[in-house]
């Protein structure tokens, strides 16, 4: 949409963060990959832009908030001169503007459980903002009827299960697999009970057990690569949890909006939540949860390059770790398993890269022969690690380690970590060893079209 007026706002914004037009555009690609988007902005989309046009779809809010990590302070796009209304309505935010976090759970789910309606969805963008603290969250009560069969503990109990059957079944097949069935589930049965009869203790589990749930099935959205539509689904899980009077949900779910952040570059915005997610769940919180906050905040302060806070919180996450009696489930209990891997992560940032691939295979031996999606992962990390330190053939086994695994995984799991392998590999295209782990990769037929991964080289 043309402007009449030059975006003087936008230009401004520019040069206080110090960018060329070119490093903007670069910048919004890279996010937008993070969020599951093909984008292709150089130096002259990002000219038309400061001569009055608006980009297109999410790329607005794209600019505003890598306009804002580089800056330093929250933007809008009215800061950035993009504000003027898109033509024919944004699905999501349609969705979004519902009061009710039931009501867009249910809406959201119905929509992303049907193919024909979830491509809009696949592409929104993070919110901009931090959640708000436990604290300063106001009360919500979910609607309730006085009619129908009244909701009971056994049905509390199914939404348990459920989520004990998706957390396993997410670490064996991916993300991928049955998330449309969890989000149809989610907007059909659980909706219902949360709207049905129940004495005020049972109301509130099946409250924790909705907001479980989903966070599951944001975890699956993130793994998949729709990271705007998973921190959609975190936010809603973070108002059942706080309607719930679930501290310890609460504080997972900022945790790993953490780790999302994280994973798309956004370091000071990782290290905020996830020292948010250690004060909401304070100190009463149990051994298990404790060591995964710690764990959780440890790769935060690597992140930003403060060494001694993140060893600390290793060793606090492993002491707390060692005090752990809780039965095993997706949210009341932490392996060894992950507590390696995130200290390898630490050690990773913070230049131990020899300690960091010992601590990663150390996770790998502890993980069972099944759990694909985690081993996939920890192969594809050794490999970009092996391939910073110039380990070339060490590297490539990592590779085909990873590559065994990932076929294993439903088709499109483990979103962007196929083309972080490939694009580590790229400058070494010749060599006859990538030549062969090429040649596998195309005769596998790997999961490439509609994931976001890079396509096949030739």
């Amino acid at each position: 949409m043309a402007r009449k007026m030059p975006n003087d706002a936008l230009r401004a914004l520019l040069t206080e963060a110090g960018w060329s037009a070119a490093e903007l555009a670069r910048a919004v690609n890279a996010l937008g990959t993070g969020n599951g988007l093909r984008l292709r902005y150089d130096r002259t989309s990002v000219a038309h832009w400061l001569d009055g046009a608006r980009p297109r779809g999410a790329a607005a809010d794209l600019v505003t908030q890598v306009l804002s990590r580089r800056i330093g302070r929250p933007l809008t796009q009215r800061d950035a001169g993009l504000d003027e209304p898109e033509q024919g309505g944004d699905p999501v935010a349609d969705i979004l503007q519902a009061a009710d976090p039931l009501q867009r759970l249910s809406s959201l789910c119905r929509a992303d459980s049907d193919p024909a309606r979830r491509a809009p969805l696949t592409r929104a963008v993070l919110p901009a903002t931090l959640p708000r603290p436990w604290e300063k969250r106001p009360p919500w009560t979910p609607p309730r009827t006085t009619h129908g069969s009244p909701a009971t503990d056994a049905d509390v109990a199914r939404l348990a299960d459920v989520a004990r059957w998706s957390a396993p079944a997410t670490e064996k097949h991916g993300g991928a697999h049955a998330r449309s069935t969890l989000a149809h589930y989610l907007s059909e049965d659980v909706s219902r009970l949360l709207a049905a009869p129940a004495t005020p203790t049972v109301r509130h589990g099946l409250l924790s057990g909705a907001a479980q749930l989903t966070h599951l099935l944001a975890n699956m959205t993130a793994d998949v690569g729709y990271g705007g539509l998973a921190q959609h689904y975190y936010g809603i899980g973070l108002e059942l949890a706080h309607a719930a009077g679930d501290r310890a949900t609460y504080a997972v779910t900022l945790r790993s909006m953490s780790v999302q952040a994280h994973r798309l570059g956004d370091r000071r915005r990782a290290l905020a939540l996830a020292e948010a997610a250690w004060d909401t769940a304070g100190p009463a919180a149990r051994p298990a949860t404790r060591a995964f906050l710690h764990a959780g905040r440890a790769v935060g302060y690597a992140a930003v390059g403060r060494g001694g806070p993140a060893h600390a919180d290793l060793a606090a996450a492993e002491e707390a770790l060692d005090r752990s009696t809780e039965p095993e489930g997706p949210f009341s209990s932490y392996s060894y398993a992950a507590l390696l891997y995130q200290r390898a992560e630490v050690l990773a940032l913070l230049g131990d890269l020899k300690r960091a691939l010992a601590a990663w295979e150390s996770s790998l031996h502890r993980r069972p022969a099944g759990h694909c999606k985690a081993r996939a992962l920890i192969h594809a990390r050794m490999a970009q690690a092996l391939l910073a330190v110039e380990q070339r053939d060490a590297a490539l086994v990592q590779c085909h380690l990873f590559l065994d695994n990932y076929g294993q995984l439903a088709v499109g799991s483990v979103q962007g970590a196929l083309s972080r392998i490939l694009r580590d590999l790229s400058p070494y295209r010749t060599s006859p060893g990538v030549r062969d782990f090429w040649a596998r990769l195309r005769a596998a037929s790997p999961p490439a079209h509609g994931t976001g991964e890079a396509p096949l080289p030739g």
